[in-house]
């Protein structure tokens, strides 16, 4: 009896889960803290719970204050959301400045826009992976977005944009990322 109340039980969640399930276009960012592990052996535990606070907190303000949604934090990263890219690309450029010199590692962004299945609060999808394996190849206090963000982003005086050399995109083949600043930044 409970092994069958458990399969129904299972079955329903199935069933609730698909149902949140939806496939919608949204700006994508991960935003890392650059050299955490090496960092986390030099300082105590203690040390290290209060960076990820604050990291995790100045995100969430951050975030949420620009327009956009925190999907997760992973220690020393936060995925966020936004419906529009310029909107993905302020809360980048502001996770940055807000991030330099002030007592944290730098951060890396990277920022892709399209399609992503949102299901149970979380996204996935090849958007999601873009921007993902953006932010590992972003140099230290950079953004990299790809190149359909940059398409959207290029007539938007408010960023600068600079192409830079073709990268091989694990698992996405090779592509043109762009940098982005704010609009006069060098």
């Amino acid at each position: 009896l409970v092994y069958a109340w458990q399969r129904q039980l299972s079955a329903a969640a199935g069933r609730l889960a698909d149902q949140d399930m939806s496939a919608v276009r949204l700006a994508v960012g991960f935003a890392d803290l650059v050299a955490f592990t090496r960092l986390s052996r030099q300082i105590t535990a203690t040390e290290l719970a209060r960076l990820i606070d604050r990291f995790e907190g100045r995100s969430a303000d951050v975030v949420t204050s620009s327009g956009g949604r925190v999907i997760k934090t992973l220690g020393d990263s936060v995925l966020f959301v936004a419906d529009k890219s310029h909107v993905a690309a302020e809360i980048a450029l502001r996770l940055v400045e807000t991030h330099r010199g002030r007592d944290m590692p730098e951060l890396r962004v990277g920022l892709a826009v399209g399609p992503v299945i949102w299901r149970m609060g979380d996204v996935f999808g090849t958007t999601v992976n873009l921007a993902s394996r953006l932010t590992a190849l972003a140099l230290p206090g950079t953004i990299l977005a790809g190149p359909e963000m940059a398409e959207e982003l290029e007539g938007d005086r408010a960023f600068g944009l600079r192409a830079v050399d073709r990268l091989s995109v694990r698992g996405l083949g090779e592509l043109v990322p762009f940098t982005v600043t704010r609009a006069g930044a060098t």
